[in-house]
């Protein structure tokens, strides 16, 4: 029997039976939430070491190019791949190692010895306080008592009593972390072996659900994402990694205390956008300065010289300016990602945003080139596309031409 939807009661019956359907659906995703979420999470946990292996691929990627086209003149091109993925994964495994054995003791002894010295720290600041306010005559006392109320030592322990017991905790999964280590490691290198038989495969794939120009679309916006993702996010890692290790081995040279810490907290937060300098900087001038004031006022004038070095020489050099989007976009991004997700948010709010803002432009590029308009700078009133300057056209023209080619 066929449906006459152009009968008003046919039409009124369709639409309320599929709003009922719609708040069933609804009803029954919103009491059954956990179940979906545990479900999820399961199926995330089942795929963990493909994903970290894909992950592991994406980083590895660039160095194995850098490798690969430099031992090619000398042998075939399929030993040297197969031999820079080989170097790529040493290097990933000393590095590894490098951090268990030595960056990771280090950093914990820090720690320990700032924890243990904090009550001194504390009492060495107060007193500073006390000389300060006694020169200019100044009242301090309910500056004094809010950090004798504070009682920052204490909670400091209950933290890292807490991580710890955590840790300990962890540490009985410890074969399961390993074995899926080795497992993404695995993929990692049969992904990047495999790399071209993958992307046909997913290429076959596209064509065969989408017509041409959806799938060339997809297919360009795709290699869209895996460039803005790998500069970006590989890119940031990079930079954060040496403005890390600037901050550690510069605390050495200036005789600061706690130089592994000092460049694990720089690092870390260094791969924030915009605000990361910020949260890494200030705590660490405020405890150096807790511990002796002149500590602090190097400290500061040493971080604000490796914000410029970065900020001018090694962010413009790793990560290049092909995001696309401005400073304000950047801001806005890492304002509402850092709302949402936290930190999470944070990093992966640039770089999904300039996808959205990418994807945006080219949809709409689309739909005024079907329509044959341009939208040149200059222009109040948009006009037929051949009243406006060849230049504005052919620009056009190229941007469309490499979706419908």
């Amino acid at each position: 029997m066929k449906l006459d939807l152009k009968n008003k009661v046919t039409q009124r019956i369709f639409v309320y039976s599929a709003s009922l359907i719609i708040a069933i659906i609804a009803f029954l995703l919103l009491t059954r939430i956990n179940d979906i979420i545990g479900f999820i999470g399961g199926i995330v946990s089942l795929l963990s070491p493909f994903l970290i292996g894909f992950g592991l691929a994406f980083i590895f990627e660039g160095p194995v190019l850098w490798f690969e086209n430099r031992l090619s003149p000398y042998m075939k091109r399929s030993k040297a791949r197969a031999l820079s993925v080989a170097l790529v994964v040493v290097i990933f495994i000393l590095f590894f190692v490098f951090t268990l054995w030595v960056l990771i003791p280090s950093l914990i002894d820090s720690v320990q010895i700032f924890v243990r010295n904090f009550s001194q720290y504390s009492t060495q600041f107060e007193n500073t306080l006390q000389a300060l306010a006694d020169k200019y005559n100044l009242d301090i006392s309910a500056v004094i008592s809010f950090i004798q109320n504070l009682d920052i030592s204490s909670t400091i322990n209950y933290a890292l009593s807490a991580s710890m017991a955590k840790m300990m905790s962890y540490s009985y999964n410890i074969i399961h972390w390993v074995t899926n280590l080795v497992i993404a490691l695995a993929a990692a290198v049969y992904m990047i072996l495999d790399k071209k038989n993958l992307l046909m495969t997913m290429r076959l794939l596209i064509y065969t659900i989408f017509n041409k120009r959806t799938g060339n679309f997809i297919h360009l916006y795709s290699m869209d994402a895996k460039n803005v993702f790998q500069q970006y996010i590989v890119g940031n890692l990079v930079d954060s990694l040496i403005v890390g290790l600037m901050a550690a081995f510069g605390s050495l040279l200036l005789g600061l205390p706690y130089a592994p810490m000092i460049g694990l907290i720089i690092g870390i937060t260094n791969i924030i956008p915009v605000f990361g300098p910020f949260l890494g900087g200030v705590p660490v001038v405020a405890l150096l300065f807790m511990i002796k004031p002149t500590y602090g006022l190097i400290f500061a004038v040493f971080i604000l010289l490796i914000q410029q070095i970065d900020g001018n020489v090694l962010k413009p050099v790793i990560l290049g300016d092909k995001l696309g989007i401005s400073g304000f976009w950047i801001l806005f991004s890492v304002s509402i990602g850092g709302a949402l997700f936290g930190p999470i948010g944070m990093l992966l709010g640039v770089p999904i945003f300039a996808l959205v803002y990418e994807g945006f432009k080219d949809f709409a590029l689309f739909r005024i080139a079907g329509q044959h308009l341009t939208l040149p700078s200059s222009a109040v009133i948009v006009e037929e596309e051949d009243e406006w300057d060849d230049d504005d056209i052919r620009n056009d023209e190229q941007k469309v031409g490499r979706i419908e080619n």
